[in-house]
Order: C-alpha cells, then sequence, then structure tokens
C-alpha cells in the first residue's frame, strides 16, 4: 500500500489547474483499485475549505484579467485583422463564465478525494514537536515566517509514518512549498527534515507527478492520451448557431402540422383583415409569409422531417437545453 500526504497548497493547485486534471484522475484510478490511500490531516482540511473559494476566485479574475490585456493589444496592434480578431475573442469572453465554472468541478472531485481519504487528528506529539522545531529556529522556521502550521503537517506525517510496518508500505510526503520544505535541491527535503526520511520507504516529493510515476509509471501517459482528446467547452456562436438550426426545424414541423390541419379541413384560411382569430383560422398573407419561410428552411437544411417520435423528442430536448444554458427556464420551445 502506498499512503500519500498531500500539503495543502497541493490540493489547491491540483483543484484550480486544468493542466492538473489527470492527476487528479490518477489519484481516484489508484485509491479506487486501492493502491493508494490518501491521509489528510484535519488542519490541511480545514486549511483546503478556507482557501479553495479564494483561491478558484482569484483564478476567474485573472483569466479575466489577462482577457482584457490581450484584448487591449490586438485594438491597438492588430490592423487590418482587428474585426476578426475581436470577433474571436469576444466569443472567448462568453465562454468564461463556463470555462471558470470548470473550476468548480474540479474542487468537487477533489473534496471526494479528501472525503474518501484516512483523516487523522493532529496529536499532542505533533504539537510538542514542532514547538521544539521553533525554538531549535529549525525548517520549516529556518526563515523568518509563521510555519506553525506547516511544522505540525510534518511532524503529524512523521508521526504517521513510523506507525508503519517496516519496509512494507510506503509514505509519500509531497508539497509545492519548497520554500519551507525543501533543500537548495528541490527535490529533496530540507536537512532538518532528513531523520524523517531515512527509510528507503519513506520518500518527499515537491511534485505529485514524479510521486505517482513512483507507483505505476504507465497510468499518467495513459490518463493524459485521454485527456488530450476531451472535447472543449463548446463557444457561445456554436451555441447561438445550434440554436438557430433547432429553432427552424421545430418552427418547420409546427408548419407542417397546420399544413396538414388545412388540408383536412381543420384550419380555415381567410382573407387578411379578416376579424377571426384562432388556432382553427390562418390569415392568408400569414400563410403566404410561412409558405416562404418553409421553402427558405428546405432550401438550407438537408434534413427536414419528417422525423420518428424519438428524433422529434431529440430536436426538442436540445433546443431546451441550449437555451437554458443561456438563461432561460427549461421546456423553453417557442419559435
Amino acid at each position: 500500500m502506498f499512503y500519500i500526504f498531500l500539503d495543502t497548497c497541493v490540493l489547491l493547485d491540483i483543484s484550480t489547474k486544468k493542466s492538473d486534471i489527470p492527476l487528479v484522475t490518477a489519484l481516484e484510478e489508484l485509491i479506487d483499485s486501492n493502491v493508494v490511500t490518501l491521509v489528510v490531516p484535519d488542519l490541511v482540511i480545514a486549511e483546503y475549505e478556507r482557501n479553495k473559494e479564494d483561491v478558484a476566485n482569484k483564478t476567474t479574475k485573472r483569466l479575466s484579467q489577462e482577457f482584457k490585456q490581450v484584448k487591449a493589444v490586438v485594438s491597438e496592434f492588430a490592423g487590418e485583422n482587428q474585426a476578426s480578431t475581436l470577433e474571436v475573442l469576444d466569443d472567448i469572453n462568453a465562454r468564461l463564465p463556463l470555462l471558470t465554472d470548470a473550476n468548480y468541478v474540479t474542487i468537487n472531485r477533489v473534496e471526494k478525494l479528501i472525503d474518501s481519504a484516512n483523516k487523522v487528528s493532529i496529536s499532542e506529539r505533533s504539537k510538542i514537536a514542532s514547538v521544539q522545531r521553533a525554538l531549535d529556529k529549525k525548517a520549516p522556521f529556518h526563515i523568518n515566517k509563521n510555519s506553525v502550521a506547516d511544522a505540525v503537517i510534518i511532524e503529524q506525517f512523521s508521526e504517521f509514518s513510523d506507525g508503519l510496518p517496516l519496509n512494507t508500505d510506503s509514505c509519500f510526503f509531497i508539497t509545492h512549498n519548497h520554500n519551507d520544505f525543501s533543500a537548495k535541491d528541490h527535490r529533496k527535503p530540507h536537512a532538518d527534515f532528513e531523520s524523517i526520511f531515512d527509510s528507503p520507504n519513506i520518500q518527499y516529493f515537491n511534485n505529485l507527478v514524479p510521486a505517482i510515476n513512483a507507483i505505476d509509471e504507465d497510468i499518467l501517459s495513459e490518463i493524459e492520451f485521454h485527456h488530450d482528446f476531451t472535447e472543449e467547452t463548446r463557444g457561445l456562436r456554436d451555441i447561438l448557431n445550434e440554436m438557430d438550426e433547432l429553432v427552424d426545424k421545430v418552427w418547420y414541423n409546427r408548419h407542417q402540422n397546420r399544413m396538414w390541419g388545412i388540408e383536412q379541413g381543420n384550419i380555415k384560411v381567410v382573407p387578411e383583415g379578416t376579424k377571426q382569430y384562432g388556432g382553427d383560422v390562418i390569415h392568408e398573407n400569414i400563410l403566404n409569409g410561412a409558405l416562404e419561410s418553409a421553402q427558405r428552411v428546405e432550401s438550407k437544411y438537408e434534413d427536414v422531417g419528417p422525423w420518428s417520435d424519438f428524433e422529434w423528442g431529440m430536436i426538442n430536448g436540445k433546443l431546451s437545453a441550449l437555451r437554458w444554458v443561456l438563461g432561460d427556464e427549461w421546456d423553453m420551445l417557442d419559435t
């Protein structure tokens, strides 16, 4: 069994960086297959809960700010290509809320990893050992910074790893905080932590990738291969174009039903200006306009029906779903 301690900064980073999504997937698969057990101190859980929203919001603001900077440069220097470039940027801008909301999907996945973890409470021994580190000015107190939480986390890791059967299970400590934990070579622990990592099965990593590769050298490459083919979020133009087609087809089907009603004598065609209204009459000028619109739909699309009940349900369902994404209520099918 591989026991993995993730520092709070690692959990926050994999929650908000799109490039780290394969790492989340790898952890999920290794945990589900009982190869890895995630070990999370209650202090790390508290820090994660306290900071996750702030980190997600900062990511959103960063994307928005970077977009504004790019748009300003294009507006000033794009020249004859300015209009087409700004059109593409406007489409990206419309997509930003969907892209930033994706952060919360990953946060939810990380929260599920934490829920499945072996949760440990900070012991009195770890607290006392952390105070002694502070008094001795040993890492992570070797820099002018309040590093109590970091000291407690590494001491709790030490206590947990000491309790493992000798040379049977492995225990990994993974952090991105190289200032507090790493030596000059960031891949190695600070000299003040050497006693914690003096066993070959107790290892230090400053990155989750080599830790996962040490457990299964193939899993990340396989996941990244599939991740490379993950479909990107649709742009606003794509959504609106699809909606236009669906609206045309829904309207066309209703038009054909109206024409059938006229042929069957259920709907009466009356002259323009006739003061008759309702579902059983249609004014001649409106019908003529509808016939012209129907011809445009027929010339625009190869497939305008007739459709089976299933196909007709799919068309209506797609239109309802796309309208819901853009703010309408469910079942909004007006044409």
